[in-house]
Parts: C-alpha cells; sequence; structure tokens
C-alpha cells in the first residue's frame, strides 16, 4: 500500500504508504552502525513511528493481531532510539549555552557523553534483538491485507479524530503549561500529521508546512523541557546562582519557542480550522 505523487513545491516526488515505510525501516536500520550519529537515531525512530501510527489508524478499519505483532516487534528498539535521542540533543544544547571555560559546561558534556555510552549499548542491544525477518513477514501481510486507498472517507474520518484529540491536548497544554502536557500535544500532532501524510497525500502537501513546523515547535518545546531538567539537577553540585544562569538562558528560548507557536495557532487563519474545514 504506496503511493508516489509529484511535490506540490517542484522537489522530487514523496512517497507515501505503510509498505515504504516499513521497507525505509529496513535500510536505516543497516545504516545506522558504527556511527550511531544523532541524524541516523532520529531519522530510524521518525520512520518507525510513522509506521506505528499507521499500524494504529489502519488496526481501527481492519482489524488484525498483525498490527499489535508489527508494533511488539518494534517496541524496544522504538523506546531505545528516544532515550538516545533525547541524550544526543541535550548534549548539542550543552555546547551551544555554555562557554568552553563554563564549569557547568564541562560537566554536563562529560557526564552526557558517559549517559550517551550507555544508551547506544542499549539501543545496539535492541537493535540486534530487532527481528528482522519477522518485520518483512509481518509487514509483507498487513500491506496486502488494507483495501482502503488513499483519500478514502475511511481515512478523513480517522484523520478527525486525530485532528480533535491534538486539538483538545493542545486547549489543554496552553491551561496547564506542564512539560507533560506539551509532549502529549507533540505526541497528538505527531499522530495526526502521520496520518494525512500517509493516507491523505493530496491534502498533506498543501498542509505540509503547517504540520511541520508546528511539529517543529513543539518538539523544540520538548527539547528544552528536557534540557531545563537535566540542567535543574545540578543545583546541589554547582549551586542556585550558576543554575539560574542556565535556566533563565533556557526560558528565554522557550518562551519565544511557545510564542510563537501560540500566535501561530491563534491568527484568524489558525492551521487547526484549517484542518478542521478540511476535512
Amino acid at each position: 500500500m504506496a503511493i508516489t505523487m509529484p511535490s506540490a513545491s517542484g522537489n522530487r516526488a514523496r512517497s507515501f504508504g505503510l509498505e515504504v515505510w516499513t521497507k525505509q525501516v529496513l535500510k536505516r536500520v543497516d545504516r545506522i552502525k558504527p556511527d550511531w550519529d544523532a541524524e541516523s537515531v532520529h531519522d530510524l525512530r521518525a520512520a518507525l513511528r510513522r509506521c506505528r501510527t499507521m499500524a494504529d489508524a489502519l488496526s481501527e478499519v481492519a482489524p488484525d493481531r498483525g498490527w499489535r505483532k508489527l508494533k511488539k516487534v518494534s517496541r524496544d528498539l522504538f523506546h531505545a532510539l528516544g532515550d538516545l535521542r533525547d541524550t544526543q540533543v541535550e548534549r548539542s544544547l550543552v555546547k551551544k549555552f555554555g562557554t568552553s571555560s563554563d564549569p557547568l559546561r564541562k560537566y554536563m558534556m562529560k557526564h552526557l557523553a558517559h549517559q550517551e555510552t550507555k544508551l547506544r549499548d542499549a539501543a545496539e542491544k535492541a537493535l540486534d534483538s530487532f527481528d528482522r525477518k519477522r518485520w518483512r513477514k509481518c509487514s509483507a501481510r498487513l500491506c496486502k491485507s488494507d483495501s482502503f486507498p488513499q483519500e478514502s472517507v475511511v481515512f478523513e474520518r480517522i484523520a478527525l479524530v486525530r485532528l480533535n484529540e491534538a486539538v483538545r491536548l493542545f486547549q489543554e497544554a496552553r491551561k496547564k503549561r506542564s512539560t507533560l502536557a506539551w509532549h502529549r500535544t507533540r505526541i497528538g500532532i505527531k499522530r495526526f500529521r502521520y496520518v494525512v501524510e500517509n493516507f491523505l497525500p493530496q491534502r498533506y502537501e498543501v498542509w505540509a508546512k503547517d504540520l511541520e513546523q508546528m511539529q517543529d515547535l513543539l518538539g523544540h518545546l520538548h527539547d528544552m523541557d528536557v534540557f531545563r531538567i537535566g540542567i535543574r539537577h545540578q543545583r546541589p553540585q554547582f549551586g542556585s546562582a550558576v543554575v539560574a544562569r542556565w535556566i533563565e538562558k533556557i526560558d528565554a528560548r522557550r518562551k519565544a519557542c511557545l510564542q510563537e507557536l501560540l500566535t501561530k495557532t491563534s491568527v484568524e487563519r489558525s492551521p487547526w480550522v484549517v484542518w478542521r474545514k478540511g476535512l
């Protein structure tokens, strides 16, 4: 189940669908070693998330135990990559926020390098345990089982459910302003985006820029939240004054990101409104 369509922006054609992304997982699995660089880790995890999101959507319209099996095969690797990815992002942020002579920066770089090594070992074990043969077999069967074409009203309804859930989570996050609430909103927008991207590709061509920007802003917000927690944990060792200087920088970046997100969603033609009308 895959479709290739020309890009509205004139770029090379994009491919959509479960079959495409299950194959992408295998390609990205093969090239992640030996470096485990941040980009490769992110790309593999994103491919896995797309497959898992599509499995959730398709299980609603084509019930089959195979969808659960597909998610189970990828579960350990998916979560291991998430932990590794967060640490890699935190290391890059430490480099940007602190000067080379800053003792907290020096400590964090050493601490995170050690943590990254442990998490990479865990991810490598998860990768070695990833059953490629089972993944291929399960994917091949499931890709043949779906009888609904792209742009089907069935997928419109699923997308609308995902959109309504993302909006609900967003409204809740605006009230609570908590790290967890924004994290849940980020997951919600990803679930909506990947359903549209893979099952409603004609709409995705129109909505892609806003969907990607919304996801990026929520991603940056998540990164700042994870980073802030890591820095706060260093207060007993480095003192409140040192940590406060770092938190001030992080909060300024986070505030700017949040303001851009709120501005984008409060204008007259908010993406939320546009997407709902389009469904």
